[in-house]
């Protein structure tokens, strides 16, 4: 009997212990989801942030091809005229 009463109470301190260890774990697992959207909501704002210093980067080069060596003139001519035709073909479709 005595070794019954003693299997029972070590099962009983094994599903105590299972229960702790699953307590911790689902404490865990809410801290990373957490942790998740941060670092999403952080990437997220770093590429708006790349984006916008790539456009930056454009102007800049545009800016300086059009003051600098006749290569990157070319260049910035060409990339003036290219936008110049997507707004004729902006205005051409508004006025549809």
């Amino acid at each position: 009997m005595k070794a019954i009463e003693a299997k029972i109470k070590d099962l009983e301190q094994l599903i105590n212990h299972i229960i702790s260890d699953h307590l911790v774990v689902q404490k865990e697992n809410v801290q990373l989801k957490e942790r998740v959207v941060e670092l999403e909501a952080q990437l997220h704002s770093q590429s708006d942030e790349v984006q916008n210093l790539g456009i930056q980067l454009e102007r800049l080069r545009l800016a300086r091809g059009l003051a600098g060596d006749p290569e990157e003139a070319k260049a910035a001519k060409a990339k003036l005229g290219s936008l110049m035709r997507e707004i004729d073909r902006c205005i051409a479709l508004l006025n549809e």
